[in-house]
């Protein structure tokens, strides 16, 4: 098994157009994911894809009926909690594996790979971010 570390970036310029270089990103997700040895960062992207887009209704059945992997559930359910929207095109995800990083950009039909988005904005899941957001929860 390999561990890969996953950033999820919104388009912050563009909607629903592919990821151009001259466009802002901002990270408003990151997570691990252990997959198989091989496994490409294509398919983790794809797996993220799903995850952050397909109805939770679906995901708990795929999970109670034993069809999905353990994380994808309490991933998305997470994802949703944070009020995040769905990845779309234009989006970025970063995949890293070890030594190695890809950078891709969701296509209309897949996922292209992209240079390193610079600037961008946002941080890291931390246990920060998440009680300052249950915070705000709680002011509303």
């Amino acid at each position: 098994m390999s561990l890969y570390q996953v950033g999820i970036y919104h388009n912050t310029t563009s909607t629903f157009l592919p990821y151009d270089s001259e466009d802002l990103v901002s990270l408003v997700f990151t997570f691990d994911l252990e997959r198989p040895d091989g496994t490409s960062a294509e398919q983790v992207a794809d797996w993220a894809f799903r995850a952050f887009n397909a109805d939770l209704d679906l995901l708990e059945s795929d999970q109670r009926d034993g069809n999905a992997d353990p994380m994808v559930f309490p991933l998305a359910c997470l994802y949703r909690l944070l009020r995040l929207r769905s990845v779309a095109v234009g989006d970025v995800l970063r995949v890293a594996c070890g030594e190695q990083v890809w950078w891709l950009g969701c296509g209309r039909s897949g996922w292209d790979a992209v240079d390193e988005p610079w600037p961008y904005q946002g941080k890291p899941l931390t246990a920060k971010r998440i009680y300052e957001h249950l915070a705000a929860d709680r002011q509303r």
